[in-house]
This record gives structure tokens, sequence and C-alpha cells, in this order.
């Protein structure tokens, strides 16, 4: 998983590129989906470019591309097939007037479906700016997840200002996960650190499946909003088998064998020794 981003000719027109993608073992196969965002910035109109791409070993059903943009949700019509090593573009277009400048967060979800029907997410997060770029002087890090049915997954945030910073944090997950609290808002004094753990469930992930996940970090100041984004891979761990589930009770078992093979041994010695 990998992103890059570059800017174009002039000042009035950026352009951002993102690359993500999510594998997950389906029900028949394995399907990988990956996306490629696109976002330009012209005058009052932000662009966006959603390239999406079967790198699995099966057809993906049912596919439709999400955009979530300052708040609001735009969806692309429903492709009903997408096969191995195709790739299909959806174009989106959002009018900006009057938009406070600044870097913002924009979001990216994919839904579909393998053979036997059953439902999968992508989802890709990255932030793009409005008429000025600016630095948010926070250094957000992520710590990867590995879960089977629940876990904590941990941000780190740093204030590298000499500012307060009230953030707002946002937790983005594909559809199969889900937490009870995805918006947190903390105070960052001026050099200094915090960290947030969110509860993550398991809701209908497979085991195998690897989702990259993002949290964002917003706040205003002054006249300029500010956005900070770190991302994270949540994997799906394979569930335990009876025998691991149950693995105390064996080990319990074996020590209580061990204990009376023990007094067994012991009791035999003094039977020998008694004349």
């Amino acid at each position: 998983m990998y992103a890059r981003a570059f800017l174009r000719f002039n000042l009035l027109s950026v352009l951002l590129v993102a690359i993500f993608a999510i594998k997950a073992h389906a029900v028949v196969g394995v399907l990988e989906i990956q996306t490629r965002t696109s976002v330009r910035v012209e005058s009052d109109l932000v662009k966006v470019d959603v390239v999406i791409t079967n790198n699995g070993d099966g057809p993906a059903y049912n596919l439709q591309v999400h955009l979530n943009i300052l708040g609001q949700e735009q969806n692309a019509p429903i492709k009903p097939r997408l096969d191995p090593g195709r790739s299909d573009t959806v174009i989106f277009e959002k009018s900006v007037p009057g938009v406070k400048k600044g870097r913002y967060p924009l979001t990216v979800y994919v839904d579909f479906h393998d053979a036997n029907h059953y439902p999968f997410s992508a989802l890709s997060g990255m932030t793009f700016h409005i008429d000025k770029d600016v630095n948010p002087d926070l250094v957000p890090l992520a710590n990867d997840l590995i879960i089977a049915k629940s876990g904590k997954l941990r941000f780190e945030i740093k204030n590298l200002g000499l500012r307060s910073k009230k953030v707002q944090t946002s937790l983005v997950l594909p559809k199969e996960l889900s937490t009870p609290r995805p918006k947190i808002s903390l105070q960052l004094d001026p050099r200094s650190e915090r960290a947030i753990d969110f509860e993550i469930s398991n809701f209908s992930a497979l085991p195998g499946a690897s989702y990259p996940v993002f949290c964002y970090f917003e706040y205003d100041l002054e006249d300029t909003h500010h956005t900070a984004v770190a991302g994270a891979v949540i994997r799906i761990a394979d569930e335990e088998n009876w025998f691991q589930r149950t693995r105390w009770l064996w080990t319990a078992l074996a020590g209580v064998l061990c204990v009376a093979l023990v007094a067994v041994i012991i009791k035999e010695r003094r039977k020998r020794t008694v004349p």
C-alpha cells in the first residue's frame, strides 16, 4: 500500500494521486480491488477521478464507488461486473464556492461482491487543499492491528506547533468493521503528544482479509482549515479451531495427569521401602 502526490503546473490547479488496495479471501478465490484516486482543484471546482482495478483471481460483482468530500456523499452508478485484470473509471465533481481555504479530508469507498454474493468494501483516504496549502503542524502515527473478533486500534498524535489546538479526530472504516465511537475531540497543548484508542469490532470480515483504515485529525486556526491523516492496516486473523479454543482445558487436564502420575510413583516407591 502506498500513496504519492505531486503538483501540476500552476497554483490554481492541484493534482493529488493516492493508490490503495484491499485483498480479501472471498468465499471462492481471492479478490483484490485497487483504487487509484486523482484530485484536481481548479478555481471553485474539485474534480475527482477514481480508477478501480481488479487484481484478484476472480470477478467482482455489483461494484459501486462512493465519495465523501466536505461532509457530503456522492454515489456512482453500479457496475455489474469487473473481471480480473480489468479497470473502470468513475468521475466526480464538487463545487466549493465560499469554502474556507486550507486542507480537507477525502474518502473513497468501493462496495463489491464475490461470485456467491458475499459483500466486501474497499476504502481509501487522503487530503486535498483549497486555495492555499497549509502545514498542519501535527504528526499522527498509527499502529497496525491484527484481530479475530475485536481489538484496540491506537493512534499517536504530536503537536509540533507553539499554539494549542482543538482537534477533531474521525476514524473511517470499511463496512466489515465497526467502532462505537468514530469521532473523538481532544485538546493538544503546545509541543505535546497524545494517544487515542478506538475499539474495533469485526462485523463481517472474513479471516485472511486486510483492510486499510484512516483517521483524520482536523482543526481550524483563524481563517484556515487544517487536516492531517494517518493510515493503518487491520488484518483479520484465522479463526481458532476447537482444540485451540479449548487449549486451557487440555493444559489443565495435562497438569492433573502429571500430578496423579507423580503421586502414583511416590506411592509405589513407599511400598517398596516398607519392610
